[in-house]
């Protein structure tokens, strides 16, 4: 049920994290009733694997040990052998003094040793202490027996135990150790638990510093689908069925992800948890189950677990797990979830950010007139920043510029305020732009809004797409060159470091539709990324490779031999055939070891990363920034794509169609064609390619420039066009003879390339088109969450990536969540790794955090003013 970082276990926390002394107050057994989690009613309320102790960066052999314990469903947790107590796992000194006093007192206690630590203990153990209790006995039978007693201690490194800090203990007067009950939400948190979820007047936001207009945007985006989410953790009491009322506290531990035994989502607060041995199941898996939802698979029952896979419970008889036994959970600590969310939506009808959950909050008015003007003052001083360098949002101004232009701006502002004038500072005002807030009037098209999905994870908000012209583009960015393509749907903009670049691109970003920033590789050392250089610095390190010609593995080959392909079509890998194979890297380097195998070559990246802001793992509208240090970070990359052209092979992908959970940033950094053949027939081939890819004029003038080397014909596809794009591949397959597979997805199964005969079909029976892009050396192409968008190299190619979760497109990311959830076990997108409510949660709480200091702030130097004046 738990997921570990950097190595992180039991036997590894420093002491001070393992051994708390809890106060008198905590150690009552008498537990009142928790309060509602949420008290005022809302007038639209919405309608398998084991836990994984994922030690990120560890060891294959750790790791594979590690999946193996937290299967559940393998034969080991029905064969453990039961343990003698003559095996139990010798105590440090601190432990055994620790564990002396609390026998002597007889006093309640937080666990705070695994399970199989315990001494002499006949309690409940939790299931991964009580397999790796079971993989110890079978050890010692085996006469495999260290005659050092701290080698014993050394193997509880892959073991996370789910009760630790979790379960109440006590020593009675015989010695003898009991339960004594779970933490209470309400009584057992400390300032310190508070403090990691409510908004607290002391403690700094995580994601440090964000101005007003920053804070403003991200609760117009993501406010919403907070409010949803409150919604659905009311539900949970609904669902509830164990007579036992109480709710037990969980508390967030450093470096642990909480996921559910079913699904492997994220836990974010609500779960029902078995008091014996720790099994964990999320809202939905629970709804589906009490709502017979949950499709019971066709395969035969594996061992351990029940018809509808669930994992049975690891006591002694070996049962289901009833519903009506589980014990209902929260991870928040007290009330701070209903503090956040009505704190969420007074916020926003005081800052007036437009709110369309339709709960009775939102429908909230300000009734204070002196109150109102404050805040409208300062969104407009707010406003004289947005362009200047001491904002968040542009940082290419000098700080001469800043000042003169805050000047201006202040004098604008001064002027209006005398002859009440409606003024809203900003660098075009025209007719239709004069008095208006950007961030208010965001939504004056909202009627226009569709929303699909009802009641599947919230309302879906689809902005249309958006059309424009170079005429109208410049009024409102005048000085920011840039071009459209398809049509006017796609930015290409030609100045990665324009301070102005922020408002072209959000006005097509929130829309759901890509953008192309050309020229990156000015910011970059390009000789970093040379296959020579790679070949250098990786050549004898061994690495799998694709072919991607039939999909096959080449495993374990060293990579000079992918990397001397690059430039010389005589040293590459021959099939068997004897025709060179088109090979890509797979997955190099691994997971988000980047920084760690590659660090000179991810300070450049991050040095010329564009559009900053949102793609710098600090940038303010980068709202993953804002999950707290104690949370396992999600892998937003970088990551690096290298794959030979294929031109060629105009029915053949490099990458073929798939979505991706964020949103995405991919520079092209090396672009090059084999030295010692003809080139001429890959270079007709690659224009061949372009024009049957349905590219525009404009693209196809630019890649027959002799400057311009193309690197890679992406099609990128609207995110609200993804079912049609999956009804469409489930037809061709069943037209082909094939079954659909249950718990598959045809977009997320990556088994397709859609060539031009499957596009024009796409568009005939559906009407969906596609943006054709073109990516040349330099080219950053940005992709939305749950765009489904597939990629074929034209010549050899080197792309590195990085992800980041903008605001915009958090509603998609909520979605795929759920979405993913429904994959089968075995699909590398099943687990759920970016833990989008824990980010919502957070960027909500930092935003109303410092929109409120700014308030109390405000009216503290308004308060001193008068009093000086008295």
């Amino acid at each position: 049920m738990s997921q570990t970082a950097d190595n992180l276990s039991l036997a590894t926390l420093p002491d001070n994290c393992r051994k708390r002394a809890l106060s008198n107050a905590s150690l009552s057994s008498t537990r009142p009733e928790p309060k509602s989690i949420i008290e005022i009613r809302i007038s639209n309320e919405s309608c398998s694997s084991n836990k994984r102790a994922n030690l990120e960066q560890q060891q294959p052999q750790q790791q594979a040990q590690a999946d193996d314990a937290t299967s559940g469903r393998g034969n080991m947790e029905q064969q453990q052998p039961k343990l003698q107590e003559s095996n139990a796992i010798e105590l440090t000194a601190e432990e055994q003094q620790l564990d002396q006093e609390y026998r002597a007192n007889c006093s309640i206690f937080l666990q705070h040793l695994p399970c199989f630590k315990l001494q002499e203990s006949k309690t409940p153990k939790c299931r991964e202490c009580r397999r790796r209790h079971g993989l110890q006995a079978a050890t010692l039978s085996s006469g495999n027996i260290s005659s050092n007693n701290n080698s014993s201690n050394s193997n509880n490194n892959d073991i996370y135990c789910r009760f630790y800090e979790f379960r109440r203990l006590q020593y009675n007067e015989a010695g003898e150790l009991s339960v004594a009950g779970f933490p209470n939400p309400y009584q057992e948190p400390t300032s310190d638990d508070y403090s990691i979820w409510q908004p607290d007047g002391k403690t700094a936001p995580t994601a440090g510093y964000m101005d007003i207009q920053v804070c403003r945007y991200i609760l117009l985006h993501a406010g919403d689908q907070f409010c949803y989410l409150w919604r659905q953790e009311a539900e949970a009491l609904k669902l509830h069925e164990n007579p036992d009322g109480t709710i037990a506290w969980k508390k967030a531990v450093q470096g642990i992800r909480e996921i559910c035994d079913v699904c492997d989502t994220t836990l974010f607060n609500y779960h029902w948890t078995c008091n014996k041995c720790g099994f964990g199941v999320c809202i939905d898996c629970f709804k589906d189950r009490k709502e017979g939802l949950q499709v019971k698979r066709r395969i035969e029952t594996q061992r351990g677990n029940d018809e509808h896979q669930w994992l049975l419970c690891t006591d002694e008889k070996q049962q289901k797990h009833s519903l009506s036994e589980l014990m209902l959970t929260q991870i928040i600590a007290g009330d701070a979830l209903n503090v956040l969310g009505r704190l969420l939506h007074e916020v926003r009808m005081l800052w007036q950010v437009p709110q369309v959950c339709g709960c009775l909050l939102s429908k909230q008015q300000v009734k204070d007139e002196e109150l109102t003007q404050f805040i409208e003052d300062m969104i407009k001083e707010s406003q004289l920043k947005q362009q200047t360098s001491a904002s968040s949002l542009a940082t290419a101004q000098t700080l001469q510029q800043q000042q003169r232009l805050e000047l201006l701006h202040a004098k604008k502002l001064e002027f209006a305020r005398q002859h009440g004038i409606d003024y809203v500072p900003g660098r075009v005002w025209t007719k239709e732009t004069l008095g208006k807030d950007p961030i208010t009037s965001a939504f004056d098209n909202f009627k226009h809004i569709n929303f699909l999905r009802k009641g599947l994870a919230g309302l879906r908000r689809f902005l249309p797409p958006r059309a424009m012209t170079l005429a109208h583009s410049t009024q409102l960015a005048p000085g920011v060159p840039h071009e459209w393509l398809c049509d006017g749907k796609l930015l290409r903009l030609t100045d990665p470091m324009h301070p102005d670049n922020r408002v072209l691109y959000q006005e097509v970003w929130k829309c759901g539709q890509p953008v192309m920033i050309s020229e990156v590789a000015r910011s970059l050392n390009l000789d970093l990324w040379h296959p020579q250089a790679f070949c250098r610095d990786f050549g004898d390190k061994p690495n799998d490779l694709i072919n991607c010609l039939n999909g096959n593995l080449v495993p374990n080959q060293p990579m000079r031999h992918f990397w001397e392909g690059f430039q010389c079509m005589h040293k590459r890998l021959l099939d068997a055939n004897g025709k060179p194979m088109l090979l890509k890297l797979k997955d190099w380097p691994p997971g988000d070891d980047f920084a760690e195998i590659l660090p000179t070559r991810f300070a450049d990246l991050m040095r010329g990363l564009p559009m900053p802001e949102y793609t710098l793992r600090t940038g303010n509208l980068n709202i993953a920034s804002c999950l707290p240090k104690m949370f396992v970070p999600p892998d937003l990359g970088p990551k690096m794509y290298n794959a030979y052209g294929s031109a060629l092979h105009p029915d053949k992908g490099t990458t073929n169609l798939h979505l991706d959970i964020s949103d995405a940033v991919n520079i092209m950094v090396y672009v090059g064609i084999p030295t010692d053949e003809d080139s001429k027939p890959q270079l007709a081939a690659t224009q061949r390619a372009i024009a049957l890819g349905g590219c525009d004029y404009i693209t196809r003038a630019r890649c027959q420039s002799p400057d311009v080397l193309p690197g890679a014909l992406w099609h990128i596809f609207p995110a609200r066009d993804a079912d049609k794009i999956r009804d469409l591949l489930n037809r061709v397959t069943l037209e082909k003879g094939f079954r659909l597979e249950p718990d598959h997805d045809p977009i997320h199964d990556q088994n397709w390339y859609l060539d031009d005969k499957l596009r024009a079909r796409l568009f005939k029976e559906y009407g969906v088109e596609g943006y054709p892009i073109v990516q040349c050396l330099g080219d950053a192409v940005f992709i939305p969450a749950g765009a489904p968008h597939q990629v074929q190299n034209l010549h050899n190619c080197i792309k590195v990536a990085e992800d980041f979760v903008s605001p915009e497109n958090i509603t998609h990311c909520y979605h795929l969540t759920h979405e993913f959830r429904r994959l089968s076990h075995s699909h590398t997108n099943h687990e759920d790794k970016l833990q989008i409510k824990n980010i919502i949660y957070h960027a909500i709480k930092d935003c109303c955090t410092i929109l409120t200091r700014a308030l109390e702030e405000r009216i503290d130097q308004e308060t001193a003013k008068l009093q000086g004046g008295v």
